[in-house]
């Protein structure tokens, strides 16, 4: 498994820890090379491997004028208005958010986004879905919730088995080809909010929760408006389920996620990337190369709020709870999801200010 930001040199260390808060900022909007349909009896089926992202990789001046050589990537395919089924020429990113630590030898995975990239039309869509969604059928393992699946792909296969089989399920469920993926743990994030010197967060309703999460995370007291949330603050924030439950949770979560993209957007963070490297070391994995984090990171800083589309998976239609054995789950009709997924850009804008929130 690769950790991203290893290049050789203080200078490309530090350039690189720039570019993974960009990136974690414009995805976790908060991570498997290509899969297949999943099928337990047989090996899954070979995919065309997604084209990666287009965006021009950052300018080189030279000492003299030199040829710029060719782009060996083929351009990404356009999707017509009319596409039933725009997700299969998107580049799909699986964002993954965990409780993993040191010292803990299991973990769950609390952030389940996929998100879908369209460089052509300059615009992403994000789809999150409940860590509590049941999964009748995992290869080589029995069914369980879909948090667990990240863990006991990784167990299975070190170094990226554990992406790898959560994509290989999502794709045999949805439809949706998973080409790469990003996973990063919840005490990484508490460093690097700290490291940021705290991130501003506009937020729209009330959030009261007296306990901390994961080793620290602070009590939270928010009212209406906007607050700048220490580490420990913003961890609680994207995991309290105290009110609302998951389904706001993962609400809070896309936003937590625009508003880091937004203060690295509007704030000058160059004297904090070497305490931002130190934060992040070690904690983030991913299979993306540097070139593509870069043209990735291009395009989220270029992104408008109406460029963002998405939903969080907490339709009555798309789940029901009910209990698996001794386990409170959601039980998923994943036709209607999958419809929903390829819809996922006629979704209005996912930072509408317009549209009235609802409150738990």
């Amino acid at each position: 498994m690769a950790v991203f930001a290893q290049p050789h040199g203080s200078w490309q260390r530090l350039v690189s820890a720039f570019i993974l808060l960009s990136l974690l900022a414009s995805l976790l909007a908060g991570c498997g090379g290509a899969t297949a349909s999943a099928a337990p009896a047989a090996a899954p089926a070979a995919q065309p491997r997604q084209p990666d992202l287009q965006a021009a990789p950052p300018a080189v001046v030279a000492a003299t004028p030199t040829k710029a050589p060719a782009d060996p990537t083929p351009p990404a395919p356009a999707i017509a208005p009319d596409d039933p089924q725009p997700l299969l020429k998107t580049t799909n990113i699986l964002l993954l958010g965990s409780d993993r630590r040191p010292n803990m030898p299991n973990w769950r995975t609390d952030v389940i986004m996929i998100v879908a990239v369209d460089r052509p039309n300059n615009r992403v869509g994000v789809i999150s879905l409940p860590r509590d969604l049941y999964i009748d059928q995992i290869p080589n393992h029995r069914g369980n919730k879909i948090n667990v699946i990240d863990y006991l792909g990784e167990q299975d296969e070190p170094g990226g088995g554990g992406p790898r089989l959560l994509g290989q399920v999502l794709e045999a469920k949805i439809g949706v080809p998973i080409h790469h993926y990003v996973r990063v743990d919840f005490e990484a994030v508490k460093r690097l909010v700290d490291a940021m010197g705290g991130v501003e967060v506009d937020v729209d309703c009330p959030l009261y929760d007296p306990y901390g999460y994961d080793e620290g995370g602070d009590p939270l007291a928010l009212d209406v408006g906007v607050h700048r949330l220490t580490g420990g603050e913003a961890l609680s924030y994207v995991r309290s389920r105290r009110i609302g439950g998951d389904l706001e949770r993962e609400r809070r979560q896309q936003r937590f996620i625009w508003a880091v993209r937004t203060q690295i957007q509007n704030e000058n963070l160059l004297p904090r990337i070497p305490a931002i490297y130190q934060a992040m070391q070690g904690s983030v994995q991913t299979d993306l190369n540097l070139i593509d984090a870069v043209k990735l990171v291009r395009m989220a800083m270029n992104l408008e709020k109406s460029d963002v589309h998405g939903f969080v998976v907490n339709d009555p239609r798309m789940i029901t709870a009910g209990y698996a054995g001794q386990m409170w789950v959601w039980y998923a009709d994943w036709a209607e999801i999958a419809a929903a997924a390829q819809q996922v850009f006629d979704k209005p804008a996912l930072f509408n200010e317009s549209e009235e929130v609802k409150c738990p």
